[in-house]
């Protein structure tokens, strides 16, 4: 028992108290947030990975965190990356996953903390792929079956909770208000007529 403790001390000691790469992450969901009170419906969870920057952009690591409804951010620390050059990809379960701007991020693992904002620019994101609301530019929302691309499969699913009167934290309810409507049929019949997918290197 004291051989199989030890060894997990020592393997995961990196972990516990050496230094790692820590991203402070801002990202908006588009059907969540209202421009008019400068917040998100409700806190969110999303999906964080660290993709090489060059072909084939492997995933080296990855983070999950809760993104704040008033100051619209998360610290999400990554423990197995290295030093180097990476894209910030964010997934979150109703929204185009989203790629960090062209070139990638030199990130470092020490005690500080990087910060990435996705919300002052388009050119944040790869191939500038977010929508403006108000003065923040927002994850484009309505790919509810991740598969990459907002088309009549999504809004189609979003109808039929709309028709079934489903309520509740579920994923077709796109502005958070805790019922599928009209309102999230219309974000996703948005993105799709304008053919929103995933851009990538």
């Amino acid at each position: 028992m004291d051989t199989v403790v030890n060894h997990y001390l020592v393997e995961n000691s990196n972990a516990i108290l050496g230094p790692y790469i820590k991203i402070n992450l801002t990202a908006l969901f588009e059907g969540k947030y209202n421009s008019a009170n400068n917040l998100l419906s409700k806190r969110d969870t999303i999906r964080m990975y660290l993709r090489r920057s060059i072909s084939p952009f492997e995933i080296v690591d990855s983070a999950k965190g809760v993104i704040d409804s008033v100051n619209f951010s998360n610290v999400f620390n990554f423990f197995n990356a290295v030093n180097g050059n990476y894209y910030l990809v964010v997934k979150h379960n109703q929204c185009i996953e989203t790629w960090s701007r062209s070139g990638g991020e030199n990130l470092v693992r020490d005690t500080s903390i990087s910060n990435y904002n996705f919300t002052t620019s388009a050119s944040q994101a790869y191939s500038e792929n977010m929508k403006l609301i108000g003065s923040k530019y927002c994850l484009y929302s309505g790919d509810v079956d991740q598969n990459g691309s907002i088309n009549l499969t999504d809004v189609l699913l979003i109808y039929n909770d709309a028709c079934n009167f489903v309520y509740g934290n579920v994923v077709n309810d796109l502005n958070g208000d805790n019922i599928v409507d009209l309102q999230d049929m219309i974000i996703a019949s948005s993105n799709k007529i304008n053919f929103v997918r995933v851009r990538t290197p």
